[in-house]
């Protein structure tokens, strides 16, 4: 069984696996930054849109205390 503290490390290599390319262009090409986020919004499209489609009702607001 695996404890909750030694858990993280998983999550965070398998993080970084996904990253790296993006991390790469970012360094090897000039305006890299740009280039990288944008693949990372044509790749993840489908998962955005579906934020940006969610009723105002379900998402979380701010209460005023």
């Amino acid at each position: 069984m695996v404890t909750p503290r030694i858990n993280w490390i998983p999550r965070v290599a398998s993080s970084l696996r996904a990253l790296g390319p993006y991390a790469a262009i970012e360094l090897l090409l000039p305006g890299g930054s740009l280039i990288a986020l944008t693949l990372w919004a044509i790749r993840h499209r489908s998962q955005l849109a579906a934020r940006l489609r969610r009723p105002a009702a379900e998402q979380p607001t701010e209460e005023a205390a």
